[in-house]
């Protein structure tokens, strides 16, 4: 009997499992290998920031800044202004969520006018359109709303270009190409944030945050964009 067990045990190691050959790298082996992965994450945390924050602006007719930009990215949007030969800008931007009531200005596109005004830009060259209130999509919407301002004043705009902060610039430009081609062509500028330096931007927390968050965001936005409307439900921007 015991012999039998003994018999059936073996069969049953043979039938499951065999004895096979493993090549296990050296130490210098691992060293290298270590090495490469090494090399090779440095090269995608060096070149994941410059794909986020795509810089291509096309000479549009219309400069589109985003409402929510700080103080010092204004004065870099007053720079490009007069650097390229643009008709108008126009900003955009959602409700105040905070002081609303305190202050003239009701939406971030009031703020960001009235910010490019101050630093020199000619009222008359400036337009605010209001986003409305969104918690989800909120870039898309955005978009939304200037191709309904657009079709509305009946603007003969062939281009646009876009202005927004560091590594938001690769989505918010797919966002605003889905809303507004194939009749206006988008470019966009990526302002350089000053919270962290984005040549090294992994050694910063602020830096992390951002981008991680952008690159998140930008591969949400390509799975969800074929179901993007201004009534859809899910949360971005």
């Amino acid at each position: 009997m015991a012999q039998w067990a003994q018999q059936a045990q073996h069969f049953l190691i043979k039938l499951l499992i065999q004895p096979s050959e493993i090549w296990l790298p050296t130490a210098l082996g691992w060293l290298v290998l270590f090495g490469s992965l090494g090399l090779v994450g440095l090269l995608l945390l060096q070149r994941l920031y410059p794909f986020l924050a795509v810089n291509v602006p096309i000479q549009a007719d219309l400069l589109v800044v985003d409402g929510w930009l700080p103080d010092y990215a204004l004065k870099q949007v007053y720079t490009a202004f007069h650097t390229g030969a643009y008709q108008q800008i126009v900003t955009v931007g959602t409700p105040i969520n905070r002081g609303h009531y305190l202050i003239e200005y009701k939406t971030y596109a009031d703020v960001a006018a009235a910010t490019l005004i101050a630093l020199g830009i000619p009222a008359t060259q400036i337009v605010a359109v209001p986003v409305p209130v969104a918690a989800r999509y909120r870039t898309y919407c955005t978009a939304a709303a200037l191709n309904q301002w657009l079709k509305a004043e009946q603007q003969a705009v062939q281009s646009i270009d876009l202005c927004t902060l560091g590594a938001h610039a690769r989505r918010s430009r797919l966002l605003f190409r889905k809303n507004l081609a194939p009749n206006v062509s988008v470019g966009v500028i990526s302002l350089q944030p000053l919270e962290y330096d984005s040549s090294q931007w992994w050694q910063c927390s602020a830096g992390v945050r951002v981008v991680i968050a952008e690159l998140i965001g930008y591969l949400y936005t390509r799975l969800a964009l074929p179901w993007m409307s201004v009534d859809s439900d899910a949360a971005m921007r």
